[in-house]
């Protein structure tokens, strides 16, 4: 038994589940079809009756009762005719229906035998090739419900494209899927210089959009001739092979080679007379996001390169992405066989690697701490973050354990993780935070007040990202403010309060987001520590400002808005403001016999404001296009999409976590 056989079993299935679907649709056809015709059965019926009374009528001339006579006799055959087709429906739909069990019986003893194959090779089915069996088995996308498929209560949103709310169906941004997303991002935003011959490029692409087609194709194949030449190269050429069907497949392709591609890709669509580029990651499921928004492809140039200069940094950045991705996979593929080289050393080396992993193990246990080593124990019990949902800076470097990696404050991309053992042996827990951005020098300055967690580390980020480690502080014994009780709140509100003066007062800056949940307490003999976290809007008063989205459900105080100057003052009322809240929040709930809930993990409402819409139109969940150009690690293709969603190319190894 070989992996070819179960691929072939797991094909074999994959084909009799969509003559089932097909099966399926043609019964509901028919189960729709024969209302109908029972529905004309009944008029014709109704007509005969008709015409029997009128043929009673006395004094009919011999003409009128022939007319009669005959439409009565066309009456009786056409009832005759829908009766012979209603049960030629009936004994289809039977057929239809015993060649569905023959078929079920057929997939349940496929799925045995793919189940014993897969056990005997050590295999264990994942989501992701579950979620794969759930795109393959899909209508083309304009038959396919976009609405239906994005709200599946069991099986998750089909793609994850912040549709129709973030809650429901969003993913990792695509700076944080892969460094060159981010670079991507960076090119898209700089001012670095574009070359003529991109310029050029892009001159002549505002002319393709801007003009008139009889049909999509021919839009498809003069941005296909322009854009094949202009983005091939060594690494990447056109691939001819290696997508999920015929109906599905991408127009054209490029990449470095279509055996084993991976995860990622940059989608340029053509839309009519716009463009835009966009970055779609294959994590746990199909996640895509816009890196541009809709361009116009107008030849305004040379009166105005305003349009034209826009178009030329997309093409620039989308060049530059697909050969970077190509090169990474390229890099990556060395890599791998340097690494199964090693694997295939000999038992010999693999016992001195066991004999060496023991000897750390046995460090780190002498060295961890009583509360560190509860800590690690309690990540690696709990369920973790899945691998292909992590951002990259954690999943790819060496210094975290993947595996111990907890979200805190979903969405924003705050995580508990642990730290890889040391020279010593020695490893630890800390929090690591990735936000657009951050004032170190507030939360430096606070903690050098021992008013904040101390920064272990940060680091910029490709695409304006910032990443910044910090120490943990373990629970049970520090804990939010928000999670006190009613008597440890009277004692220490006074802590905080006095805590936030004195980091007013040494430092100057202000926090702007003081509200119970970022304010940290540990309980200390007869008094309370405090630690404020979150420095994200931080900043010298008078000079920092709030950002645009602010959530309308905090009682923010007078004067705060959108890039109004934070004030000392802010911090301090919105402080009372929100411990007045939860007061009165709490009242009611014990008016009312609710109970809190317990833990570090939920943060209670952000402040940032959200800013989903749930739609109740039945509109496909992704943009619709024209012509797409794909570019990933090792495809990139252009297609034409009906009605949105996106063409689907296969990668032969769904949701392959991403390492260096």
């Amino acid at each position: 038994m070989t992996e070819n056989e179960l691929k072939k079993l797991s094909s074999r299935r994959r084909e009799i589940e969509r003559d089932i679907k097909k099966l399926l649709e043609d019964v509901a056809k028919i189960d729709r079809t024969i209302p109908g015709i029972d529905d004309e059965i009944s008029q014709v019926v109704s007509e005969l009756n008709l015409t029997a009374v009128e043929l009673r009528i006395p004094g009919l001339s011999t003409d009128v009762k022939a007319q009669l006579r005959t439409k009565e006799q066309q009456l009786r055959t056409e009832k005759a005719q829908l009766r012979t087709k209603e049960q030629q429906l009936r004994t289809k739909e039977q057929q239809l229906r015993t060649k569905e069990e023959q078929l079920r019986r057929e997939q349940e003893q496929l799925q045995t035998q793919e189940a014993q194959l897969r056990a005997a090779l050590g295999q264990t089915v994942s989501s992701s090739h579950v979620y794969l069996d759930r795109a393959l088995l899909m209508d083309p996308p304009s038959k396919t419900n976009m609405k239906r498929e994005q709200l599946d209560p069991v099986a998750g949103p089909l793609i994850q494209n912040w549709r129709p709310t973030q809650d429901k169906s969003s993913g990792l941004l695509p700076e944080l899927a892969h460094p060159t997303f981010g670079e991507v991002v960076e090119l898209l935003d700089s001012d670095t210089e574009v070359d003529q011959a991109v310029i050029d490029v892009a001159s002549q692409l505002c002319c393709i959009g801007a003009d008139l087609y009889q049909n999509e194709a021919q839009l498809t194949k003069c941005v296909r001739g322009l854009l094949l030449p202009f983005l091939e190269d060594k690494v990447v050429t056109t691939v001819e092979s290696g997508f999920a069907g015929n109906n599905v497949s991408p127009d054209w392709a490029l990449g470095d080679s279509p055996e084993n591609p991976t995860n990622l890709f940059l989608i340029a669509e053509v839309i009519g007379p716009h463009a835009r580029l966009s970055a779609v990651a294959w994590l746990n499921r199909v996640t895509i996001f816009p890196l541009t928004p809709l361009l116009n492809l107008l030849p305004a140039h040379p009166v105005t390169d305003r349009l034209l200069m826009a178009v030329a940094r997309m093409l620039a950045a989308l060049r530059a992405g697909l050969r970077k991705l190509a090169q990474d996979h390229a890099t990556a593929a060395v890599r791998t066989a340097a690494e199964h080289e090693v694997a295939q050393a000999g038992p010999a080396k693999a016992e001195d690697a066991k004999a060496e992993e023991a000897e750390a193990e046995e460090a780190a246990a002498e060295t961890e701490d009583a509360e560190t080593a509860e800590e690690l124990a309690d990540l690696l019990e709990a369920k973790p973050v899945s691998e292909e949902k992590l951002p990259w800076p954690i999943a790819m470097d060496a210094r975290y354990r993947i595996a111990t990696a907890h979200s805190l404050a979903a969405p924003n991309h705050t995580y508990r993780v642990g730290l890889a053992g040391d020279d010593s042996g020695r490893e630890g827990v800390v929090a690591v935070k990735l936000c657009r951005s951050y004032s170190l020098a507030a939360h430096q300055r606070w903690a050098d007040l021992g008013l904040a967690p101390k920064i272990l580390r940060s680091m910029s980020l490709p695409g304006g990202w910032l990443l910044v480690e910090m120490e943990w502080l373990s629970a049970p014994q520090w804990r939010p403010l928000s999670k006190l009780s009613k008597e440890e709140l009277d004692e220490a509100q006074c802590a905080v309060q006095q805590a936030l003066e004195r980091a007013h007062t040494a430092t100057g800056m202000v926090h702007g987001d003081v509200r119970p949940p970022n304010c940290l307490m540990r309980r200390d003999e007869a008094s309370w520590e405090v630690r404020f976290v979150d420095f994200e809007w931080a900043g010298p008063e008078g000079e920092a400002t709030y950002p645009a989205c602010l959530n309308p459900d905090i009682p923010w105080p007078e004067g705060v808005g959108y890039r109004k100057q934070l004030q000392r003052e802010h911090d301090i009322k919105l402080l009372a403001a929100t411990l007045a809240a939860r007061g009165a929040a709490a009242a009611s709930a014990a008016s009312t016999g609710t109970t809190a809930g317990r833990g570090r993990r939920t943060r209670g409402r952000g402040a940032v404001r959200s800013l989903n819409t749930t739609s109740s139109s039945g509109h496909s969940a992704a943009p619709p296009g024209i012509a797409v150009v794909f570019a990933r690690h090792r495809i990139a293709g252009i297609s034409w999409r009906q009605h949105g969603a996106i063409s689907w190319t296969r990668p032969a190894a769904p949701g392959r976590r991403l390492v260096w």
